[in-house]
């Protein structure tokens, strides 16, 4: 046991200042069932969400668990807490997710490569077949056991935050960039990053792919030059698209049968207003590709 006023909330991991109150209900109910993990000189390195509760409710003490680690594996210790019971922004998933690895790596930089023997089926002749499990695969799978994602999402999440240059992560953080966008353009090294986001950043994914593919080949001010930037290009596809999507859907309905007048009247002045807008033969000429990825919108 120690006395809440004894321990140090001063670890930057520490998830101080949100909302706690159906925790609270639980201690109340429940009592704490899970003990504060503290390090030997009192700093809280998991709970602090847990210490805040008992805070509001008037404790005065608390079970914990002292863990004498040395200070990445006490990072860690912190990372691990914050992946597995906080809801974080996907930015800061990616950052410590990344931090993460990087403790990984240096705790166990020869860390032994790991060699698995899959057995057979009975009554198979076929030999045993052996999987070499590499360090990197194995932090991989050991995350994704704590956290629910994929061994792919975290590598992705990784590499978006190793990748993407100061002012992409700003752009994403401000809600200017999102992940599809963000994927393509960490494809470009930081510096055509710099160079090129404010050209880019209000593409639709389909021509930042386009846009980098040139880039590489031809350089980022080749590839500036050679794709306009029409002001609205992102928001004039999202409503094309939409308008394709609903075209399909109003085909369908009149191969059952169903004609607009079927449909109720507030339905069919809104139809009515939109045609104004647009016109079906306007949204023809777009590629299979274009009607691939609209059909998967399905």
């Amino acid at each position: 046991m120690r006395k809440l006023n004894e321990l140090k909330a001063s670890n930057p991991y520490l998830r101080l200042g949100t909302d706690v109150t159906e925790l609270e209900k639980s201690i109340q109910t429940l009592g704490l069932i899970a003990p504060l993990v503290i390090s030997p000189d009192n700093v809280i390195l998991a709970g602090a969400r847990r210490y805040q509760a008992m805070l509001n409710l008037g404790f005065t003490e608390a079970p914990v668990m002292v863990i004498d680690k040395n200070p990445l594996e006490k990072e860690l210790i912190s990372i691990d807490e914050n992946l597995v019971r906080k809801d974080l922004s996907k930015m800061e998933t990616e950052s410590h997710l990344r931090r993460a690895k990087e403790i990984y790596q240096e705790l166990y930089p020869n860390a032994d490569v790991e060699v698995q023997s899959t057995e057979p089926e009975e009554d198979s002749d076929e030999p045993k077949i052996k999987k070499v499990i590499l360090p990197a695969e194995k932090f991989l799978n050991m995350v994704s056991e704590k956290t629910g994602l994929s061994p792919k999402q975290i590598h992705e999440a990784i590499n978006r935050d190793e990748m993407a240059a100061s002012v992409v992560k700003e752009a994403r953080l401000k809600g200017e960039l999102s992940l599809s966008q963000t994927n393509e353009i960490v494809k470009l090294n930081k510096q055509d990053q710099k160079s090129a986001l404010k050209h880019i950043q209000e593409l639709p994914v389909r021509e930042i792919k386009k846009f980098v593919k040139l880039a590489k080949a031809q350089g980022v001010q080749e590839a500036i030059s050679a794709t306009p930037n029409v002001p609205f290009q992102k928001e004039f596809q999202e409503i094309d698209m939409g308008l394709k999507k609903l075209i399909k859907k109003f085909k369908q309905f009149q191969m059952e049968g169903i004609d607009v007048a079927n449909f109720p009247d507030e339905t069919q002045e809104l139809f009515g207003e939109l045609m104004k807008f647009s016109d079906a033969d306007n949204f023809s000429s777009h590629s299979r590709d274009e009607d691939r990825e609209m059909d998967s919108l399905q």
